[in-house]
């Protein structure tokens, strides 16, 4: 045997190591117990021809090197291949359970009941009583049938021995629409969301773009392992003795008509075999492994580049999706009936089952009421009229309304002990194209018998009048925020007995009398540039013209207002001006008032955030009394009110300082209140701890028949989540004059199962005529329930 006559020892002591360790692995196999965790497979003579390369396959094979030369030890081992999914679990013995369906009650009730008692012992606006007593019983209740259909319901009682205000009982269930549209408008916010989630064009691209991320992720991974770097080495360090001893030897040796694998290179210089030539695979082999890897960095470089336009390409593809699933949310949104939720369900193809029975119904139902409620329909016809009865209004492509019961106005709640209410009724209907909302053109017939208010006593002419009309309105809406309606109104001239009776029902068809005419313009609108919004309001009645919202006859009126709000540095300031003229409406006053005073109204506010918010405003004021007993007079009186308010806080600790001015200004020939002119200021200022709060109020009248202030001194404690309790005293001393001390009390208690109770007293003081201070006792209970 011929040897090499400069041997590399390290490199010869490595290689022979590794030929022992192949020659083991040839004859036995791979030894299962020395095999490190993650081996496939032991490598024996049967799958020896298909065990690959471990000088190509890098990823499969690991290397580990201990000790040098003599010491060196060498092991490797099969890695285990990537990661693939676990395979779908067989085992079916364990029970599957179903999943029990969720039972719906057929009623489902929340909402709260009060009780309030109150009592004054001097009341003297607009009327004088004493030992005023009231009790108030009132529930609201959420009712939800089947947990699809909800309803409101609302009860109230009222009783007191006042000899104005009358006692009742009032009920009154509707379907809640809102609520009704709220779900489904949820459901299918739902469905939309799920639908764009669900589209095969996404989701093709997102599986693709996983794909591929994962192939980048795992070469990548390959790529940074140790052993590449370890095996580029190893590969230059043999190239580089083979190039040095070519030239120092001649050609190489290598087996005659044997192709080896590269690293048995060095076994045929040991056996000292000659050839003049190597194989082309030995050629191959000396740099096969520096040229595999960059061609796999090249594949990793192209890979990236795919990724990044897939990754660009599915981005737009989502981004295209979510703002599509934007625009349908916003349509969605503004739908504000289920036809129009309907419509967005057929452009998308999202279309249900038609809706059968009761849900077809409430599709197209836009209200329903039993009981009191108060209608508002038109300017002209009947505008916050107190109904106890029925009221519909159903939207199937053509508009809809009917509403019939009896009326009277005690919600206004003075002169409700008038036997004369009780005949009082309405009757109307009303059909229109277009849509209400948008565009719309609706015809409005109506009539009833409503009772003459101008006197506590009779009037001079019939107690009540027999009524009819019809009008026409003209509705246009633009958005939210811009919209307009005309209507022209005709109704019968006031007339005593039957309608049939007195020809009445001529003066509906009379085109050529304007005395029983009507006309009302009203629109609003948003000027987006500035912020700016109007509104304005035009109303012409003839002397003869009658209806369920307004209550003159024998007189022709012209009202008007006109209103413009206007915020400045975004939002934080905000002035908001008003003018009105002839726009009395309430049932009590004389039934020929007229006037041509033009009231103005202005207020400003300033809101800066960490600053304090200040308010003044302008404004008139009315007041209702009564004449000898006999008569009721409405008045007008203005008043300059201007506040501060800050909240702040020192340390831990919260406060809130507040500073008012109010001004209001009339004669004493035209109010009944004693105090018909006056100004006052108000300064106090509350400390908010954990569990007390303290409250400090200094108030100074400066009125016309005398000047007066008031020092008052509160305090709450919250001795429990459950328990409150609070007290105070004030001083009130007249100028020149004597002095009054007032107090108040206070009791609240809070169970979860029983509800809240609340104690409170409070005693003050009324100027007088006389110049001195009249004491009213005030006391409260109420008592309240939540479920």
């Amino acid at each position: 045997m011929i040897l090499h006559e400069k041997i590399d020892w390290p490199i010869l002591c490595r290689h022979t190591r590794l030929c022992v360790l192949l020659l083991l692995v040839f004859l036995n196999g791979y030894p299962q117990s020395s095999s490190p965790a993650g081996i496939t497979a032991p490598i024996s003579r049967q799958n020896i021809d298909t065990f690959p390369d471990p000088l190509t396959l890098y990823d499969s094979i690991s290397w580990q090197y201990r000790g040098a030369c003599k010491g060196l030890n060498i092991a490797w081992y099969v890695l285990p291949p990537a990661k693939q999914p676990a395979p779908p679990v067989t085992n079916t013995s364990l029970p599957i359970v179903p999943v029990a369906s969720k039972r719906v009650p057929l009623l489902t009730v929340h909402g709260n009941v009060q009780y309030n008692f109150l009592y004054r012992s001097f009341v003297d606006t607009p009327f004088s009583q004493n030992n005023f007593q009231q009790h108030t019983i009132q529930t609201f209740l959420t009712i939800t049938v089947k947990d699809k259909y909800p309803l409101k319901v609302n009860l109230s009682q009222r009783i007191s021995n006042s000899p104005y205000f009358r006692n009742f009982l009032d009920l009154h269930a509707q379907f809640d629409r809102f609520a009704y549209l709220r779900n489904a408008r949820q459901q299918l916010l739902d469905r939309l969301a799920g639908m764009h989630g669900q589209r095969p064009d996404l989701a093709k691209a997102e599986k693709a773009l996983k794909e591929l991320i994962d192939q980048y992720n795992a070469l990548k991974s390959r790529l940074s392992g140790g052993d590449v770097l370890q095996r580029i080495v190893e590969e230059r360090e043999r190239n580089y003795h083979r190039q040095a001893r070519s030239r120092s030897e001649g050609p190489p040796l290598a087996a005659s008509g044997i192709d080896l694998p590269a690293f048995d290179q060095q076994q045929l210089y040991k056996m000292g075999s000659r050839v003049k030539t190597k194989p082309a695979s030995l050629q191959q082999a000396d740099s096969s492994y520096t040229q595999f890897i960059d061609q796999q960095k090249k594949e990793l470089d192209s890979l990236q580049q795919k990724m990044v336009r897939l990754q660009s390409s599915t981005d737009s593809l989502r981004n295209a999706l979510n703002k599509s699933l934007i625009q349908l949310n916003q349509q969605v949104y503004k739908a504000t009936s289920l036809a129009d939720l309907n419509r967005i369900e057929r452009e998308n193809g999202l279309q249900r089952e038609k809706p059968k029975g009761i849900d077809r119904f409430l599709t197209n139902l836009k209200s329903i009421g039993i009981g009191r409620s108060v209608v508002n329909y038109s300017e002209l016809t009947a505008w916050n009229v107190s109904l106890t009865g029925f009221n519909m209004e159903y939207t199937p492509g053509i508009y809809t309304a009917i509403a019939a019961g009896k009326i009277d106005y005690g919600f206004r709640d003075f002169l409700g002990r008038n036997s004369r209410q009780k005949g009082q009724n309405f009757l109307m209907g009303r059909v229109g194209i277009g849509n209400i909302e948008k565009k719309a053109l609706i015809f409005s017939a109506f009539t009833g018998r409503k009772y003459n208010y101008g006197s506590v006593i009779s009037d001079t002419v019939s107690s009540y009048v027999n009524l009819a009309g019809y009008s026409v309105e003209a509705i246009f809406k633009k958005d939210e925020n811009t919209g307009f309606s005309a209507e022209i109104a005709k109704t019968t001239k006031p007339v005593s007995g039957p309608l049939r009776n007195s020809d009445g029902m001529k003066s509906l068809w009379q085109f050529s009398d304007n005395a029983n005419l009507g006309i009302s313009l009203k629109g609003q609108t948003l000027i987006p540039k500035t912020g700016t919004r109007l509104s304005g309001l035009y109303r012409k009645t003839g002397e003869s013209f009658q209806s369920f919202s307004l209550f003159t006859y024998n007189t022709d009126q012209t009202a008007w207002s006109l209103k413009a709000d206007q915020p400045f540095f975004k939002n934080r300031v905000s002035i908001v001006g008003m003018l009105r003229r002839n726009d009395f409406i309430s049932p009590f006053t004389e039934k020929t008032f007229k006037t041509s005073t033009v009231f103005k109204s202005i207020q400003v506010n300033v809101r800066i955030p960490k600053w304090p918010v200040v308010s003044a405003g302008y404004y008139p004021g009315t007041q209702l009394y009564i004449v000898d007993k006999e008569r009721i007079r409405e008045n007008a009186y203005y008043m300059f009110n201007g506040s501060l308010l800050y909240q702040y806080a020192v340390g831990n600790t919260r406060m809130l300082s507040s500073l008012i001015y109010n001004r209001y200004s009339g004669k004493g020939t035209d109010s009944g209140f004693i105090a018909y002119t006056g100004v006052s200021y108000m300064a106090s200022h509350t400390v908010l701890f954990h569990k007390v709060q303290l409250q400090g109020v200094y108030v100074f009248t400066d009125q016309e028949q005398m000047q007066f202030y008031t020092l008052e001194a509160n305090a709450d404690y919250s001795l429990t989540n459950w328990l409150q309790t609070g007290a105070g005293i004030k001083y009130n001393k007249i100028a020149g004059g004597k002095a009054y001390n007032g107090s108040r009390g206070s009791l609240c208690i809070d169970i979860k199962k029983l509800g809240g109770l609340r104690l409170q007293y409070e005693k003050s003081y009324l100027p007088t005529i006389w110049q001195t201070l009249y004491p009213v006792e005030t006391g409260t209970v109420s008592w309240f329930k939540y479920f």
